[in-house]
């Protein structure tokens, strides 16, 4: 019998063998591989997700239960305007919006995501930004406020205390910022004398609504009352917007509805509810999503992207009774 003393190689059966069982090694490999990426994907993307969201849910809650501020005046009819524009109406009108928008709306010249809603909000902030307040002034027909009070001229404010406003445009401050007491002067006929009972507000008006980011993908955007638009947060798809109504004014919301054009109607809300799809930026290994929306309405999505729908209900702090 002869004994093999010294291997020469391998034989073409071992050689497949092992070229096999590497190969099977790989696949496994790649497809754990594959697993954990295809999974930190979509982990990425949810996170995403919620982080829109969350932030575009919270900043347009805070918008809404800010609305409809005129200090303490007693209403529109008690607010002497002399502006144009949305300061013709300040004192009224802090809540309105678009239902459903058709192809081609625009807001400040930019294409509004089709079917999607138009949220308006209208409401002021302390004109002294919290550093300064009015004083009793010298002469009734020039307010005066404190010397750390930010105003200057071109600004439009509503000066009002808790018998009536005005809305007036600054043409000069007399003294120097952090400088003694200052005079605002203005062209406007008062209603009153405004002293130190009295609060100087900044109107404002600002229009959220969904276009095309500069991703390519829809965004959240806001329009302010001077024309400067601003994209806020990214991957927001469709925004769809309801106002509770108290019809009954017993603090209480009686009826659901979409935005009108009747004013009066609109007047009467005193809750939104918010419905916000917000998409993930790139394909997140999805097959398929439904997405339900508070309507019924189903939709499926083929795309790869991972979609979640937030919900707020949110009242008007300013409307109604608490």
């Amino acid at each position: 019998m002869r004994l093999i003393t010294h291997q020469k190689g391998l034989s073409l059966v071992e050689l497949m063998i092992g070229v096999l069982l590497s190969s099977m090694l790989l696949l496994g490999v790649m497809q754990v591989f594959q697993s954990n990426t295809s999974t930190s994907r979509t982990q990425t993307a949810f996170s995403r997700i919620q982080e829109s969201g969350r932030f575009a849910v919270d900043m347009l809650s805070k918008e809404i239960r800010a609305a409809d501020f005129w200090g303490c005046a007693p209403g529109k009819d008690s607010i002497g305007n002399s502006q144009t524009g949305f300061l013709a109406s300040v004192g009224a009108d802090g809540i309105q919006g678009l239902n459903d928008v058709i192809t081609g709306a625009k807001v400040g010249g930019m294409d509004v995501a089709t079917g999607s809603d138009v949220l308006i909000i209208g409401s002021s902030v302390d004109a002294c930004a919290g550093a300064g307040r009015m004083l009793d002034p010298a002469n009734p027909l020039l307010p005066e406020v404190s010397e750390n009070c930010p105003v200057e001229a071109g600004d439009v404010v509503l000066i009002a205390n808790c018998r009536a406003g005005d809305v007036i445009a600054i043409s000069g401050v007399t003294g120097a910022l952090g400088d003694g007491n200052r005079v605002i002067s203005h062209d406007a006929v008062l209603q009153e004398s405004y002293g130190a009972d009295s609060k100087i507000l900044k109107p404002y008006q600002r229009t959220y609504f969904i276009a095309e980011g500069a991703a390519g993908s829809n965004s959240l955007f806001m329009r302010d009352e001077n024309d400067n638009t601003q994209e806020l947060v990214p991957g927001i798809e469709d925004m769809q917007v309801s106002y509770g109504r108290d019809t009954s004014d017993d603090g209480i919301v009686d009826i659901w509805q979409v935005a009108e054009s009747n004013l009066d109607n609109m007047a009467q809300v005193t809750a939104v509810k918010l419905q916000l799809l917000v998409t993930s930026d790139e394909p997140a290994g999805v097959n398929t999503q439904t997405i339900t929306e508070l309507d019924g309405t189903e939709t499926t999505y083929t795309d790869g992207k991972l979609r979640k729908l937030y919900v707020a209900t949110v009242k008007v702090r300013n409307r109604g009774s608490m």
